[in-house]
C-alpha cells in the first residue's frame, strides 16, 4: 500500500512533469530553442569557470 503510494508520488513529480516541460519545448519555435541551448551552453562554461577557478585554489 505505501510502496504503491510512494511510486504514485514519484511517477507525478518525475514523469508527469517531465512530459509536460517537453511536450512546452516540442512546441516552441527553432528560434527558442536556439535560445534556449545558448543557455545551457553558457551554464556549462560557468560551471567550468567555477570547477577551475577551484582547482587552482587548492
Amino acid at each position: 500500500m505505501i510502496r504503491k503510494w510512494i511510486l504514485g508520488i514519484l511517477k507525478f513529480f518525475v514523469v508527469d512533469s517531465t512530459v509536460n516541460i517537453l511536450g512546452d519545448l516540442f512546441e516552441q519555435p527553432l528560434v527558442m530553442w536556439a535560445f534556449i541551448g545558448w543557455g545551457w551552453l553558457a551554464v556549462l562554461v560557468m560551471l567550468t569557470s567555477v570547477v577551475q577557478t577551484l582547482m587552482q585554489m587548492q
